[in-house]
């Protein structure tokens, strides 16, 4: 099984020259490719399958972060092909109260407009070590952003902001470059699905799944933070439609975003499958909280 990994649908744009988004035309090739070469596992199948711990030959197919792309470019395309795919929903950009980007969509649009070295140039000038989460430094500095196609400066600054600043200096600093570069509010209604958009994905078949409350490094939260996080995730996509099947995905995927709290809290909630991001194919033994995904740049070339 190949369980292929999305993000950014979308034309590409002269206003984010430097946007990691995988064009449309191309997303229609890999489904072309994906259909001739592999096959697309039924839903059935695939329940089937992580459910006895079967292995299972072909595609399916994933969609993180809840993104107006997905309605716009990729709904349309699975409707036409007769293809399901699951929907990993941040959910807390519903909070009426919010008109703020998620932390991790703040970073990728501020690099998208203006690269990671001016961006990178403008936060070490904010920063001091005392704002660091030192404790957590060797523990992710092992392996995240090392799968993707990322620059020198690029990794940098993910790092950076996603992993090694404490949060709440991570959102002032944030805030400051948002005001200075952006009209948020705008951004945010054009980047995230509404909740009636959101029903009609669930109408053609698909499915939704939790990618927590607020898309944190969750092995950097609490017990008690971690739970909320997955529990109040699932509890307001459980009101959006009848969750018969409960997936959930780890924000950032490395394996070391997560601990053995948070698959204690899968198991807890009787969750019936996780994802990570490994760039690898679903080998046995199949361990439906480490289900393995691969980024659909491995094959941008077809």
């Amino acid at each position: 099984m190949q369980n292929v990994m999305y993000h950014y649908v979308r034309p590409i744009s002269q206003n984010y020259p430097y946007f990691k988004n995988l064009d449309i035309e191309t997303f229609k090739r890999q489904l072309d490719y994906f259909e001739d070469e592999y096959g697309f596992i039924s839903k059935e199948d695939y329940f089937y399958a992580i459910k006895n711990r079967k292995k299972i030959d072909g595609v399916v197919l994933s969609f993180d972060d809840g993104l107006k792309d997905h309605y716009l470019h990729v709904l349309p395309e699975l409707k036409k092909r007769n293809l399901w795919g699951t929907f990993y929903i941040t959910t807390g950009i519903y909070n009426k109260k919010n008109i703020k980007l998620l932390g991790v969509h703040r970073v990728h649009f501020l690099i998208g407009k203006y690269g990671a070295s001016k961006i990178l140039e403008e936060i070490l000038k904010m920063i001091n070590t005392n704002m660091l989460d030192k404790k957590n430094i060797n523990q992710f500095d092992k392996e995240i952003y090392n799968c993707g196609n990322y620059d020198k400066d690029s990794k940098e600054l993910r790092r950076l902001l996603n992993f090694y600043l404490k949060y709440e200096y991570r959102d002032i600093i944030l805030d400051k470059l948002m005001t200075k570069y952006f009209d948020e509010k705008e951004l945010f209604e054009e980047t995230y699905l509404s909740v009636k958009e959101l029903k009609e994905i669930t109408k053609s078949g698909n499915i939704l799944g939790s990618h927590t409350v607020h898309h944190p490094v969750l092995s950097r939260l609490s017990n008690e933070d971690q739970y909320k996080e997955i529990y109040e995730s699932f509890e307001f996509l459980s009101k959006i439609y009848n969750m018969n099947y409960k997936s959930f995905c780890y924000p950032y995927g490395y394996k070391s975003s997560y601990n053995d709290i948070t698959l204690k809290i899968l198991d807890q909630l009787k969750i019936d499958d996780a994802v990570i991001f490994d760039n690898a194919l679903q080998n046995l033994p199949i361990k439906k909280y480490e289900l393995s995904r691969i980024d659909c740049n491995q094959f941008i070339k077809i």
